[in-house]
């Protein structure tokens, strides 16, 4: 199968780097540049701004500096919390990590529809079934406002990396509940107050 890759938005790439810790505006513009995302100061830090406002990120002062993490996100779904997580995943495609969290956690072969969902790359380690239950599975996910075509086609993933799985499974639990508020920022890298 052939891999389709989705265009990201400055949104989701700064998303994806906030998901593992809060950063300043300059820390942030460096772990983006080492993906390749060269962006303007003024220009990101007009995103960040624009984010706070409309709720998905969190700003406080460090002086010098202001610190930006993740908002909790009420009101995504399943799939945009799955795709946050498997993007924070770099070593092989973001659709195999997406294939795999999702089986993991509805338990059943997952639909391509699904997966596009996500907003990540198409898998490309997967076996293709074909279940007894699949017009059910349809009959769902329609239920839920999910258009799922006829021949749209079913599959699992080939292998599974359960070190990567609970990393995923974590992330997933950081983003939807926000748990950094109960963690102690690690020491390296956490910009102090120079007063």
């Amino acid at each position: 199968m052939n891999d389709l890759k989705t265009p990201k938005t400055l949104k989701e790439d700064i998303i994806s780097e906030l998901v593992e810790e809060e950063k300043s505006i300059s820390g942030l513009q460096k772990s983006l540049e080492t993906r390749g995302i060269n962006t303007h100061r003024l220009v990101l830090t007009g995103y960040l701004k624009a984010m706070v406002d409309v709720g998905i990120l969190r700003e406080k002062e460090i002086k010098p500096s202001r610190i930006y993490s993740i908002q909790s996100i009420p009101g995504r779904d399943i799939y945009e919390l799955v795709g946050l997580a498997a993007r924070k995943m770099t070593d092989v495609s973001t659709g195999d990590y997406a294939l795999e969290l999702l089986y993991y956690i509805f338990n059943r072969p997952i639909f391509v529809r699904e997966i596009e969902r996500c907003n990540v790359d198409l898998p490309r380690q997967y076996k293709t079934v074909v279940p007894q239950r699949r017009l059910e599975y349809i009959a769902k996910l329609n239920e839920q406002g999910i258009k799922v075509p006829q021949n749209n086609i079913m599959m699992e993933p080939q292998s599974r990396d359960s070190q990567k799985l609970l990393m995923m499974l974590k992330d997933l639990v950081s983003i939807t509940l926000d748990v950094k508020r109960y963690i102690m920022p690690d020491q390296e890298g956490t910009q102090t107050t120079l007063d």
